[in-house]
């Protein structure tokens, strides 16, 4: 009876640190993963955007240089953002970007400045208010 706990003690350890090491991943393998999930997102919201002067985009790379223009070529491994005051395409491959976004204010930053000229606002009006 001990022997045979002794065994099953030891076949489930042994078959518990094969599986762990099947489900470990190296680096390099996290690191192509991320890369590859990133690109699949860059090349989905690109493709959203569509083609054409109406589809303006501001795309940050990786570099933290700003390409901003109109998205006027799509293929499988990059896209051609082109600047409509100079009319210069610059090709962008999906794995440089690190974000793309449409032009002017991220919502976040009109709620950031609607918040605070309520406050102003009721500020200026509380102050105004005669005291009793």
């Amino acid at each position: 009876m001990k022997a045979c706990l002794i065994y099953l003690l030891l076949l489930s350890l042994c078959s518990s640190s094969v599986w762990a090491q099947e489900q470990a991943a190296t680096p390099e393998q996290h690191a192509r993963e991320t890369l590859g999930r990133q690109e699949a997102k860059t090349r989905t919201q690109v493709q959203k955007r569509g083609i054409g002067e109406q589809s303006k985009v501001k795309v940050l790379l990786k570099d933290k240089m700003e390409v901003k223009g109109y998205i006027s070529k799509i293929d499988a491994d990059s896209f051609q953002v082109t600047d409509k005051k100079n009319g210069e395409a610059r090709t962008i491959s999906y794995g440089e970007v690190e974000k793309v976004r449409g032009p002017g204010l991220s919502r976040g930053t009109k709620i950031a400045i609607a918040v605070v000229v309520a406050g102003a606002l009721a500020g200026g009006l509380s102050a105004s208010l005669p005291k009793d």
